[in-house]
């Protein structure tokens, strides 16, 4: 149900939880055409002169690529403002400017509720200020014509009309989320003398999978090398290792974490498992795991779009809670990253 034009609640949809926009600046970027994995590295410094603090104090997250398809929403919040927000571990986390549809050309789309304004910008970016501030703001921006979605303004905005709330949520954003940044943040999560070890165990692992480009002979050298790299690790570390060298390793990182076996492994077979029947139509170009939330972040290249939803349908059906960043197409490829928890029974 939409609310009136005088309502002061902002109309929040289902699985979504509103951040205040005055806890994130909200930018439009535009970005040469690149990789979607370079994008995502690059776009920290494609911001850096438009913030007033260190790129080590804030998280940068790229959303969804606005209607020209040159231009990037781009969302910058403080890594301890951040931390310090209470999620739905379910609810997409999105600042509150995003409940406003993006505005004509030379129009501003505004919400207020007698303290506070929420505003977005023909570009897709938008802000948060006290309704005091406002009439400065739309000065300094020559005056915009103004959407009002809710609330009231004074007679000071002159060119103002009542705009009707959209009946469901801008499909860009139905994949745009700043918790994305809190599970990436974190990395496995064990004591510094068993990194070598990890390391070499999860790249153990995909080394066995035929989503990465290789042919057989190529994975079957690379799984060679990786059992004697595993072997000589455990060795030197005074584990004597048998014929199963990852087995061995899974067991000894189970008990340095004081488990039965770590959660990464189970959710490595679960989740390629499920990736089987996209063999040689689907690429695995980058993996994490957070052991915080025991989440596996995966980012992934296919063909197409619809190859990438038919995944996330099979990485689901799997039995995991998926998080799913933005689908990017580039250079005759799609990519996708989604974000796994969950799945590891």
């Amino acid at each position: 149900m939409q609310p009136s034009d005088t309502s002061p609640v902002l109309p929040t949809p289902p699985g979504v939880q509103y951040l205040p926009g005055e806890d994130v600046l909200l930018l439009a970027v535009g970005m040469p055409t690149m990789p979607a994995a370079q994008r995502r590295a690059a776009v920290a410094f494609a911001v850096e002169d438009r913030i007033a603090a260190s790129l080590d104090d804030v998280h940068v997250i790229l959303g969804p690529a606005m209607a020209d398809g040159a231009t990037w929403l781009v969302a910058v919040i403080a890594r301890d403002v951040l931390a310090r927000v209470t999620a739905d571990r379910k609810a997409r986390l999105l600042p509150d400017v995003l409940a406003l549809p993006v505005p004509d050309a030379g129009e501003w789309a505004v919400w207020t509720d007698g303290a506070r304004a929420i505003v977005r910008t023909p570009d897709g970016a938008g802000f948060a200020c006290p309704l005091g501030h406002l009439p400065t703001y739309h000065l300094a921006a020559m005056r915009p014509r103004i959407a009002l979605f809710g609330g009231t303004l004074g007679a000071a905005f002159a060119d103002q009309h009542p705009a009707p709330w959209p009946s469901a949520q801008d499909t860009t954003l139905a994949r745009f989320d700043l918790n994305t940044a809190r599970v990436a943040a974190r990395g496995l999560a064990l004591p510094k003398t068993w990194a070598r070890l990890a390391a070499i165990l999860v790249f153990a692992a995909l080394g066995h999978i035929g989503l990465l480009v290789a042919d057989t002979w190529a994975l079957g050298q690379i799984k060679a090398e990786l059992d004697t790299n595993l072997r000589d690790t455990l060795n030197a570390m005074g584990y004597p290792a048998g014929d199963d060298a990852q087995r061995d390793a899974a067991q000894i990182l189970g008990r340095a974490n004081g488990t039965a076996g770590p959660r990464l492994i189970p959710m490595m077979a679960r989740t390629f498992a499920a990736l089987a029947p996209q063999t040689g139509r689907v690429t695995l170009s980058d993996l994490r795991y957070g052991a915080d939330q025991n989440s596996l972040t995966i980012t992934l290249q296919a063909p197409d779009i619809a190859t990438l939803q038919s995944v996330e349908g099979a990485v689901s059906g799997a039995g995991f809670r998926v998080t799913a960043g933005a689908a990017t197409t580039a250079n005759g490829l799609a990519e996708q990253q989604l974000i796994l928890q969950g799945g590891d029974a």
